[in-house]
């Protein structure tokens, strides 16, 4: 409205003040949806903690079943439908004593034995192998062990690769295991105990029947008669040259 010289006033009286403020019932709706997004959201929350227990228990159990872990059974395999990099320690008093027993056999050198080597040059890096050819047992698990030392741990990467040098052409090379993009802060004195990222590549004709450990110990599934033969083992790293080191495995029935 305008005042008697011409100017527009405002009358605070009349002015409605209604629709500044939200209403009892707008403030109540939006405080109910609120709290049922909440409600949801723990609910969500409380289904994938629920399905990563399950997931957890499940692979949980195929581990700790060690006697068809160990033997490679097929139902076993089946269950593992991707490469399993396996831990340096196996469940099952039994399973562990095998490893034991591998880990006391008597060993070459690669570095300091003569004819255990077989990169062009010499290494920093040294792998020790069994002397004596491994016996494995027709239709058994055979598990063949190295010991790998790395001597510096300022390493920016470290692969292994393993090849069965009496298998067909195409056949020959196994599987790569890579431990890349390491923490910096992680050096401790056994190299596969590092902190980092780990891959596993296995060829897709060895998938279902070949793994490895953590330590790059190799392990052969339900062994064949085509499965003895020489076994090499190589490996690489950033800063150190490349050492490698061969096994021999034989596959014999078992004893009746």
């Amino acid at each position: 409205m305008e005042n008697e010289d011409g100017y527009m006033t405002l009358d605070l009286t009349r002015r409605n003040y209604a629709d500044a403020y939200p209403s009892h019932n707008e403030e109540k709706d939006s405080s109910s949806n609120l709290r049922w997004w909440k409600i949801g959201l723990g609910i969500s929350l409380a289904a994938v903690i629920a399905l990563t227990v399950v997931l957890m228990l499940f692979i949980l159990k195929v581990f700790q079943s060690s006697p068809q872990i160990m033997q490679g059974s097929p139902e076993t395999m089946r269950m593992i439908s991707h490469p399993v990099l396996f831990p340096a320690h196996l469940c099952g008093s039994e399973n562990q004593k095998v490893l034991e027993n591998l880990s006391i056999l008597p060993k070459y050198n690669s570095c300091i034995s003569n004819g255990a080597s077989c990169a062009p040059v010499p290494s920093e890096i040294c792998i020790e192998i069994p002397k004596s050819p491994l016996n494995a047992v027709l239709n058994q698990t055979a598990i063949i062990p190295v010991e790998v030392q790395v001597p510096k741990p300022d390493w920016d990467f470290i692969e292994v690769l393993w090849h069965h040098t009496e298998g067909t052409p195409e056949d020959d090379f196994i599987l790569k295991y890579d431990r890349r993009s390491c923490s910096p802060k992680s050096k401790p004195q056994l190299w596969w105990k590092r902190e980092c990222h780990l891959f596993l590549e296995v060829m897709p004709a060895h998938r279902w029947k070949i793994s490895a450990m953590m330590n790059a110990w190799l392990i052969i599934w339900n062994t064949k008669a085509k499965d003895a033969g020489r076994y090499q083992v190589t490996v690489k790293s950033n800063n150190m040259k490349e050492a490698c080191s061969f096994v021999e495995l034989r596959v014999t029935e078992a004893k009746r």
